[in-house]
């Protein structure tokens, strides 16, 4: 029997963790136990990345010697984290571990209808008449299963479901199309009918959009929007006037990008035809009203991803064409419902059992491994070693449990390592070390080597950008992909959670029907607003005083130029103060977006402090935000990549390293989404299990192709193994048999 492969995957984030699964999966590798063996790298105590959770408590082993987690278990994140429609492969992948799973001790059995709550919900915010005003928007849905195994709607859906977007938008502004409402206000009857003759055509036969074929749908949608134009111009002195606005820029920047799409030919050239110019520009380009161009509507995809330059919210986003576009349309032709809510954490609902389906099926997971440098030799054109600090130890060598039952008896992600299982552990407790940090003091207990040949064979950096030119120097100064780093630089953001005495109601936001929740873009800059207050019941309150309500706010830190030395050991507690005084600002303006929070008479448009929840504490005023939380998100691993003009060009495709035994992951690389998200970071997982095994197919990677054809694709050049030969060729080595095959 031939020796096993070897392959290491630096980093147990979404996209190292679905690299492991793909590699183990056992529909796609039946025989990979026989194959290869995998080892994931963990800096510290848990997995996750930018979705890692933690739960505050006290760890402690009960006298069957399971680890368990005493406290109120609150649920501490590193941001706003939901799936959207369109996180297609990362709901896959989830339910696929949710049923792999065994059954929890009581017979029951999770399944992803029970973590994932539907909401097709989003809370606009613009500035009119120089007040902020809240609307409501419904984000394109349907009623098929993103997780599910049927085939997913393709790029000949994008003009049927524009059409029926701008219909639903034109019949909420008047009424149904078949009734008064459209023909008393504008006349518009007709058009509304038409294009639902249109809506019913591309259902039996879909296309891609084509300006011929297309004329009449853009016809009617042109003469729509200008009768609608007029309407809102009309009722600016009426309580109508903002709804009637936000429906009129919905349907601007829907008839905009339809125009475009069909006018720049993007279903044919590419959506890379576009990744040099900015969005905005582009949707100027082709006819957007200004108004339009500087709402909410149009801003939110930039805003979400934190598309601005330095962090800086007083600066206009910018944002790639081609990763807004991919953003908008496939939003509209992908299944399910707009957006899905975790009914607990992230590292709770979905890393824990990424993670524990890993592990049952044999991978190695290496926690406390800080991985100091990935060296690349530029002669044998390959990583011949990865230099790793242990920064700490178990007792007795045992493997680190890293989950812990929490008071509802589910598993969870602790705030701080276990300190329990660790040598020590003791002395981390008691001098509150950061393993996580870039700026701990603590240096560890030991350091190892790891050796090609000897510890590896292959490995999959799942390192985010901002981290790579400093854990590969040598790899990154020779690497074609270089100017990806510059072009790219991470985003710092911040994150604070808000517990409330008071319901979500009862702070003036909207009552939703069904499952929708409140999600809000910045009306406050810098920070976005999400109504997490279903997370309550898996947090451990006293039923006599607990908390109603629980909101997560999230946006970037603007920063210019280099970050402090790792020997700035003061560096974490000086941007938790900028994070919290940020915070404790942002709350003086919140009413905003808690219409009804300002009930201090004194302090008018400010969040009154007494609304926020103190554990039972007797606090006054600002004394009162101390008992929240927030937090700093500045680690080089921490930062968000952002997508500005002519990035996507920059992306190596994941067997495009420039290393011969090395495949890249995370969410900066090539993913066709080429966003910073969940969904990018696990496309980008299942991208290197395929540049290493040639599995999954890149076809069964939803959304990777989607309006980007990939010259390595055509050319037949996606696994390490069919690009080694063009690294040697890159790096001036002559004799193949230099070069690994696998």
């Amino acid at each position: 029997m031939a020796e096993r492969k070897k392959i290491l995957i630096v980093g147990g984030g979404p996209a190292g963790l679905a690299a492991a699964l793909s590699l183990t999966d056992p529909t796609l590798h039946p025989t990979w136990r026989d194959d290869y063996e995998v080892t994931v790298l963990q800096l510290g105590w848990r997995l996750g990345g930018k979705g890692a959770t933690g739960r505050r408590g006290t760890t402690y082993q009960d006298a069957d010697g399971t680890w368990r987690l005493e406290g109120d278990a609150r649920v501490q994140e590193h941001g706003i984290h939901l799936f959207g429609n369109m996180y297609t492969n990362a709901m896959r992948m989830l339910n696929g571990c949710l049923e792999e799973l065994p059954p929890a001790p009581d017979g029951t059995k999770e399944t992803i209808e029970d973590v994932l709550i539907p909401s097709n919900h989003l809370t606009m915010a613009d500035m009119i008449d120089r007040r902020w005003e809240l609307t409501s928007q419904t984000m394109p849905h349907n009623d098929m299963e993103p997780w599910g195994p049927a085939d997913h709607v393709d790029a000949k859906a994008f003009v049927k479901e524009i059409i029926a977007e701008i219909i639903a938008l034109l019949e909420e502004a008047f009424g149904p199309g078949d009734g008064e409402g459209l023909r008393a206000h504008l006349g518009n009857h007709h058009q509304v009918a038409a294009l639902k003759a249109i809506h019913e055509r591309e259902e039996l036969d879909p296309s891609e959009p084509h300006a011929g074929r297309h004329r009449e749908a853009l016809d009617l949608i042109e003469q729509a929007r200008l009768h609608l134009k007029t309407h809102v111009d009309e009722s600016q002195a009426t309580s109508r006037y903002a709804r009637l606005r936000s429906v009129w820029c919905q349907i601007e920047l829907y008839s905009t990008v339809l125009r475009g799409v069909i006018a720049d030919k993007i279903f044919i050239k590419g959506l890379g035809s576009v990744d040099g110019e900015d969005y905005l520009h582009w949707l100027r380009r082709h006819g957007m009203d200004e108004v339009a161009v500087s709402s909410s509507v149009t801003q939110m995809p930039a805003q979400i991803c934190f598309q601005v330059i330095d962090g800086d919210t007083s600066l206009p986003p910018s944002m790639a064409t081609s990763s807004f576009l991919w953003f908008v349309l496939r939003q509209l032709v992908s299944c399910g419902q707009g957006s899905y809510w975790f009914t607990r954490g992230t590292g709770d609902t979905v890393i824990a059992p990424f993670y524990r389906v890993a592990r049952d099926r044999g991978v190695r997971f290496e926690f406390f491994r800080k991985v100091t440098d990935i060296a690349y030799d530029p002669d044998t054109g390959r990583i011949e070693r990865v230099e790793v600090q242990i920064q700490a130890t178990t007792v007795d060598g045992a493997p680190y449990e890293p989950l812990a039952v929490l008071p509802d008896e589910t598993l969870g992600w602790p705030a701080n390592p276990i300190y329990g299982q660790l040598e020590q552990g003791a002395v981390l407790e008691a001098l509150n070390i950061d393993l996580e940090s870039w700026w701990t003091p603590w240096e560890g207990v030991g350091h190892e080597t790891l050796v090609a040949d000897r510890d590896f064979d292959c490995v999959i950096s799942a390192l985010p950008l901002p981290s790579v030119e400093h854990l590969a120097p040598v790899l990154d100064e020779n690497a074609r992909w270089k100017p990806a780093v510059a072009a790219m630089p991470g985003i710092a953001t911040m994150a604070a959670q808000l517990w409330t005495t008071v319901d979500s109601y009862q702070l003036g936001l909207p009552h939703l029907e069904g499952t929708d929740r409140t999600c809000g873009t910045a009306a406050v800059q810098p920070l976005g607003l999400a109504d997490m207050t279903d997370v309550l019941a898996t947090e451990n309150w006293p039923a006599e005083d607990a908390p109603k309500g629980l909101y997560y706010v999230c946006g970037p830190i603007a920063h210019r130029g280099p970050w402090p030395a790792p020997d700035q050991t003061e560096t974490p507690d000086l941007l938790a103060d900028e994070a919290k005084a940020t915070f404790a600002q942002w709350l003086r303006t919140a009413a905003s977006v808690f219409p009804a929070s300002d009930t201090d008479p004194f302090v008018g448009g400010a969040f009154d402090p007494a609304l926020l929840y103190t554990e039972g504490v007797d606090a006054e005023g600002s004394e009162r935000i101390d008992f929240q939380y927030w937090r700093a998100n500045a680690d080089p691993n921490e930062r968000y990549v952002p997508s500005p003009p002519g990035s996507g060009a920059l992306r190596p495709e994941s067997w495009n390293s420039g290393a011969s035994n090395l495949a890249l992951a995370s969410d900066w690389i090539s993913t066709g989404m080429d966003i910073g998200s969940f969904e990018g970071a696990v496309m980008s997982g299942l991208l290197a299990a395929h540049a290493l095994t040639g599995l999954p197919a890149l076809d069964d990677i939803v959304g990777y192709d989607f309006a980007r054809p990939h010259r390595s694709q055509q050319e037949g050049k996606t696994t390490i193994e069919t690009t080694a030969t063009d690294v040697a060729r890159a790096d001036g080595l002559d004799d193949p048999r230099r070069v690994p095959a696998g």
